[in-house]
């Protein structure tokens, strides 16, 4: 009976360890730095690229804002322009741009709001901005 004790205590280590390996496996790649953004009425927005360049996608974050979105970490497809790069998601079925940035500075759209807040890039904002931690709340919330 202790020989079987002590197998099954072996085993149950084993399958943590690889159960954990696994887990370390499946995060995926993300870009070095966060992205910070601030604005119009204490609103903050943050984003991380996540995955591959190719893939255009990318995590983002709204803070400060009384919206059902605040604090709420969402992928969003990433579209890249000449002029401008947009952040879009769905919501009610249909593509919803949630976020244009050019130059340093953009816009904000809300679900519900009628107007656009004003964002720009914040570099001191952005230096706090930790890739790896926003990856794991971002997997911990999913």
């Amino acid at each position: 009976m202790l020989i079987y004790r002590k197998w099954a205590a072996v085993l149950g280590m084993a399958l943590a360890v690889m159960t954990g390996n696994v887990h370390a496996q499946e995060r995926p790649e993300v870009a070095d730095k966060v992205a910070a953004y601030s604005g119009e009425e204490g609103v903050k927005v943050w984003t991380l690229r996540i995955g591959a360049r190719a893939d255009n996608q990318a995590l983002v974050q709204v803070e400060g804002a009384d919206h059902d979105w605040n604090m709420k970490i969402q992928k969003m497809a990433v579209e890249k322009t000449s002029k401008d790069t947009r952040y879009s998601t769905t919501v009610d079925g249909q593509k919803f741009v949630v976020l244009i940035v050019r130059n340093g500075w953009g816009e904000l759209y809300l679900p519900g709001e009628t107007k656009a807040l004003a964002v720009y890039y914040n570099e001191a904002l952005s230096s706090q901005g930790n890739a790896q931690a926003f990856l794991t709340d971002y997997l911990q919330a999913n």
